[in-house]
């Protein structure tokens, strides 16, 4: 097997030895790249490299700094740059849903809060925003099982899931912890970079820095879903039973804990972890 690395997205990428030298699109980023005939100290090329290295050439030219070079490179490309734009995949998206239901399933707490803080506003959009909210469920759990390629609307209301669910779990969660810790030293920053960051998820997608460009195509295999499956059972029956914390710190924690799990697992067994679509470019 012949491993490589996308020049576009770094997506670590297996292909057979005979598709040396052939052309085929990156399963993440599904640029056209050429699969490379040695791979020491040497990433995949793109099909048309005359062309992007005279680009590239005269960004380096024209740029002074490592960050400059970073945007206008990423500009020329047609992609998102900077590391505050976050990225969701099938797996992700799946993790995410199945974790909601499982705390929808089994934490009043949960189901009463969210109850009240609908019932409480009296706006057509908030009940518009929970039927995005719940489409946003079923088309993650739908795509994760399938191959038909999403949509750009179903790509925009599992956007709009994802946001959501992640920037209105940080806030909530941060401030639980804020109002209920009777710390207030420099341990009160996770709980404020959490309400930050969760603001900040919400300003982006309303000034459409983060768009369905960030639903990325990537399928998930059987395997990234049952380890995926497996992982948050455990931490969610170790958060929401055995140390019995609140809701949303439970549902970050789970989040956070199998998107880092689904990464490792991908740089150790890179070919246990790659579908049929990243072993053949």
């Amino acid at each position: 097997m012949i491993r490589f690395k996308c020049i576009y997205c770094g997506q670590r990428i297996l292909a057979r030895e005979e598709g040396r030298g052939k052309k085929g699109k990156c399963p993440k980023c599904e640029h056209l790249l050429v699969v490379p005939w040695t791979t020491k100290g040497r990433p995949a090329i793109s099909a048309d490299i005359p062309e992007q290295l005279q680009k590239v050439r005269e960004a380096v030219a024209t740029l002074s700094t490592a960050q400059d070079l970073s945007s206008d490179i990423a500009e020329l490309y047609g992609e998102k740059p900077g590391w505050l734009i976050p990225t969701y995949d099938e797996l992700s998206l799946f993790l995410m849903a199945a974790t909601f239901i499982l705390l929808g399933a089994t934490n009043n707490t949960m189901r009463e809060q969210i109850y009240k803080g609908i019932t409480a506003i009296v706006d057509i959009r908030v009940y518009f925003l929970a039927v995005i909210f719940l489409g946003g469920i079923v088309l993650s759990l739908y795509h994760v099982f399938t191959t038909r390629k999403k949509t750009e609307f179903e790509k925009k209301v599992m956007l709009a899931f994802a946001v959501l669910v992640n920037a209105g779990t940080g806030i909530i969660s941060g401030w639980y912890v804020i109002k209920n810790s009777e710390v207030h030293n420099w341990q009160l920053v996770f709980p404020i970079w959490n309400i930050a960051n969760g603001v900040l998820l919400l300003v982006m997608l309303r000034l459409k820095v983060i768009d369905e460009n960030c639903i990325s195509d990537r399928e998930a295999t059987l395997v990234q879903i049952i380890l995926g499956l497996t992982a948050v059972l455990a931490i969610f029956i170790l958060c929401n039973y055995v140390f019995k914390l609140y809701w949303a710190i439970t549902f970050s924690i789970c989040i956070v804990y199998t998107t880092s799990f689904d990464r490792a697992l991908q740089n150790v067994f890179p070919g246990l972890m790659c579908g049929e679509n990243e072993q053949a470019a």
